[in-house]
């Protein structure tokens, strides 16, 4: 690794040659940050999930459409090659006839309550994730960020690619690109990648300064 892969001040000569120390303060010091690894993301995810989860079973009570069951009934012809419904069964009992009773599902438009559960997971990670908080809900119980890589707050449009590349070839492609953040250098995913995105821890997060000695 080198020299310019280091947090400020590593690799550089020691106090005693320079005559300088650390200080963590404001001023012209530079943000040191410790990167979210796999195993707090997979957690986060978990809460994420399990919030997701409720939420789309809550809304879904409300806005699915109600099943009706309409039962439709199938006379069969009796010996005499004359069709009976249900009464004459009744009235006649003649254990050689039978008539069936056929159940149809009735469901109302499916259309725009599909779309709202379909959307909910996009619009809780993406508004979420560019929203002041720069965290959804099982990051910030984590303790972790999403940033860009000069850790500003990200965009809703930098957030949406970050969401559709994570849901549309992070995950279904054997979550590849999932399990690079093992493996990278800024614990990286493929999405955080593409999206121009890190993801920290937001309570290591420090400004540290080098400053001669008096």
């Amino acid at each position: 690794m080198s020299h310019s892969d280091l947090p400020p001040g590593w690799g550089q000569p020691s106090d005693a040659q320079t005559g300088a120390t650390f200080a963590p303060q404001g001023g012209a010091g530079r943000p040191v940050w410790i990167y979210a690894g796999f195993w707090w993301r997979v957690w986060a995810f978990v809460i994420d999930s399990i919030i997701l989860t409720t939420l789309g079973s809550v809304l879904g009570a409300f806005i699915l459409p109600d099943f009706k069951v309409r039962w439709e009934e199938l006379p069969i012809p009796d010996t005499s090659g004359q069709t009976m419904d249900v009464v004459d069964v009744v009235q006649t009992v003649q254990p050689e006839t039978i008539s069936v009773l056929i159940p149809h599902i009735q469901a109302g438009n499916w259309h725009l309550p599909g779309l709202i559960l379909a959307l909910l997971p996009a619009l809780y990670f993406i508004l979420f994730e560019s929203s002041s908080f720069r965290a959804t809900p099982g990051k910030r119980l984590c303790r972790l960020e999403v940033t860009t890589t000069r850790g500003r707050r990200i965009s809703i449009g930098r957030a949406a690619v970050r969401f559709f590349v994570k849901a549309f070839v992070s995950f279904p492609f054997i979550y590849i690109g999932v399990l690079m953040v093992a493996f990278t250098r800024q614990k990286q995913g493929l999405h955080d990648l593409i999206a121009g995105t890190l993801v920290i821890r937001a309570e290591n997060t420090q400004l540290i300064t080098f400053e001669p000695r008096a």
